[in-house]
């Protein structure tokens, strides 16, 4: 993929897989696979995740990457297995140089505006509003990005199929979305095609913004 940061804009929506067994990981993967998710988030919760990372990472069209990291030696061994981009919920200085030392977008977290200020005067690619759901939600966003327009803002924290496209039009670059998607009570049932069926009423969502009115 030539150019990560251009496919989180045109895609939008970002997938974030989490389960304490590996195939409950894969088969999620594959389920939001299905319904046209095309931005999937391995976390440290899965067992053996790089193999996972790997596997996804030779798909076509398919952008894997790697949230919830804590250390530079994590990030490393995610980008090292295939992983495009590294997020955090924080700003980290060795995650931040491991990724630009392997070609990885970096997305790190921020509360505040300084906080955010001082990722994008770090070069953080993406900053991640978090916990959007506690900060203000999409009005908190659309303040930042009306007084801030250079800072590429990345929601996470409670985002669902009602408020999402209230962030991308308050000037998100992308969602992280998480139990929307696939939540517990899903995984331990197995029931994969409501979940592909979740992630397929995301992207419809997403389509109706591109439908000339």
């Amino acid at each position: 993929m030539d150019d990560p940061l251009k496919f989180f804009e045109d895609q939008k929506i970002i997938a974030v897989v989490r389960a304490n067994e590996h195939g409950d990981a894969d088969a999620i993967a594959k389920a939001l696979i299905d319904g046209g998710i095309k931005i999937l988030e391995m976390t440290p919760s899965i067992p053996q995740y790089t193999k996972l990372v790997e596997s996804l990472s030779k798909q076509d069209q398919i952008l894997v990457g790697f949230g919830s990291a804590t250390d530079g030696e994590q990030a490393y061994r995610a980008i090292n297995a295939g992983a495009k981009y590294v997020s955090t919920h924080y700003t980290d200085k060795n995650i931040f140089t491991v990724c630009k030392n392997h070609n990885a977008v970096v997305i790190q977290g921020a509360a505040t505006v300084n906080e955010a200020i001082e990722a994008y005067n770090l070069g953080v690619d993406l900053i991640k509003i978090y916990p959007a759901n506690f900060l203000g939600e999409a009005p908190y966003v659309n303040r930042l990005h009306r007084s801030f327009p250079f800072l590429k803002l990345v929601p996470s924290g409670g985002v669902n199929l009602e408020n999402f496209l209230d962030y991308i039009k308050s000037g998100a670059t992308a969602c992280v979305v998480g139990r929307s998607l696939s939540d517990k009570s899903l995984i331990r049932a197995h029931q994969w095609s409501e979940i592909t069926e979740r992630a397929k009423q995301f992207v419809q969502k997403l389509e109706s913004l591109k439908v000339p009115r």
